[in-house]
């Protein structure tokens, strides 16, 4: 294979190997896009925290312990066991947490619980019913919500990560009953409170022989089956442990109001420390995740912002590929242009035209031939003399006596150059 068929393969190879590159940078940007699109982050507002007023939210309950003199903090950041320091034992409460956030929080949820039933604390935590999302937001700032009921694979499945599911099952019972807290000798409960509920009851399934040893029934259903249960790992302590409730409605805005549920809220409450603060958390709600960025890149309004950077980066790729020229082609042209000036010196120098031949050589060498630090020998009349350079690097005078003789000394450089194949050389110009 003969020199210019060599060239003309490395420069198909070096263009398909941009093209390859362009096709890749496309690749990855689609991908990104497609992976994007189906990762959904988690929700920020699940509508049932502490914040909310919506009918899923907790506000009236968090007003209702303050005005019985506790001390609540909203929004905490990290799932910690409370330390045990008898009635200023703080209480962790767990309102309706959903199970993509335990999911996303599961080695600390499942740490916690592990530690509540080997030693004291305080824990409350509600297990989910209701879910909200949102359907339309109306002027003037109001909202429209869809509510939808939280399947009880679910509700079991959070049940199953605080390791109580060796005991409990939790199912729903349509013929709602009264949720009782019945009158017994504690001073939470000197009688007997109703909570009549307005659809089916959310209520625990435990083995009977478990109930006289690690659980305490605060509440149950007129059939007997709980709903708010109490765990104990020291069953001499008097307050806190782990307060357990299979529905939620007794808490939330919507119910609160209801006879009897405010009652059974406080005397849930009321089994916790009374000195330490109620710490309602807020991580399994979604206010502690991180949002995915991805997703946000991929819908309105950061999809613009996407699409401008992506098509940047297309126009970058294809001017790489097609307008940017293979670099195995350079030499070859180099080379071209070398013959094609040393061509034209000698067409002026039949013609001549000495003077005019010289400079034009000159000129055409100082566009088309790359700068450099060799050192120009001219042979003139009067013997062989160097090309001189001033402080600025440039060339300040070229020997001869004669035009014809200046025309030699450029035309042998272009010679020199055409022969060894450098392709360096130094400014010509002269005064």
């Amino acid at each position: 294979m003969n020199e210019p068929e060599k060239q003309r393969d490395d420069v198909r190879s070096e263009s398909r190997l941009r093209w390859v590159m362009v096709g890749i940078v496309g690749g990855a940007m689609l991908l990104y896009f497609i992976v994007s699109v189906f990762r959904v982050p988690l929700q920020a507002d699940t509508y049932t925290n502490s914040y909310s007023t919506s009918p899923g939210g907790h506000t009236a309950l968090i007003e209702l312990l303050r005005k019985s003199g506790r001390e609540v903090t909203p929004g905490k950041a990290h799932l910690d066991l409370p330390a045990y320091d008898y009635d200023r034992t703080d209480t962790l409460a767990m309102l309706e947490p959903g199970m993509q956030y335990v999911d996303h929080f599961e080695e600390e949820f499942k740490a916690l619980f592990e530690g509540a039933r080997g030693e004291n604390t305080s824990i409350v935590i509600a297990f989910p019913k209701r879910h909200y999302s949102l359907m339309e937001a109306e002027e003037g700032g109001d909202i429209v919500l869809e509510e939808e009921l939280v399947g009880i694979p679910e509700v079991q499945g959070i049940l199953g990560s605080t390791g109580f599911e060796r005991w409990l099952n939790i199912q729903r019972d349509t013929t709602t009953p009264d949720i009782v807290w019945a009158a017994d000798n504690t001073p939470a409960a000197p009688t007997e409170v109703r909570f009549k509920p307005k659809d089916f009851v959310q209520v625990f399934k435990v083995d009977s022989s478990y109930l006289s040893g690690a659980f305490d029934v605060m509440a149950a259903t007129q059939a007997g089956d709980p709903v708010i249960l109490r765990y104990r790992a020291n069953r001499s302590a008097t307050v806190g442990g782990v307060l357990l409730v299979s529905d939620p409605d007794l808490l939330t805005n919507r119910f609160i109001a209801e006879p009897g549920a405010a009652e059974i809220a406080t005397r849930l409450f009321a089994l916790t420390p009374q000195k330490g603060t109620v710490l309602i958390d807020e991580d399994l709600h979604g206010f502690s995740t991180e949002a995915s960025l991805e997703y946000l890149a991929v819908t309105p309004p950061g999809l613009w912002v996407s699409l401008s950077v992506s098509l940047l980066l297309l126009i970058f790729a294809w001017r790489q590929a097609t307008v940017l020229r293979p670099r195995a082609a350079e030499p070859q042209d180099r080379r071209a242009r070398k013959f094609s000036i040393d061509g034209l010196a000698r067409m002026m120098e039949r013609a001549g035209e000495h003077d005019a031949a010289h400079r034009r050589i000159v000129k055409r060498s100082r566009l088309v031939l790359g700068g450099g630090r060799t050192e120009v020998q001219g042979a003139g009349m009067t013997g062989t003399r160097s090309i001189q350079k001033g402080k600025t690097g440039r060339i300040t005078r070229i020997q001869g006596g004669t035009s014809e003789e200046r025309l030699i000394n450029a035309a042998r450089k272009v010679a020199y150059q055409k022969r060894t194949g450098e392709t360096e050389h130094n400014d010509l110009s002269f005064d």
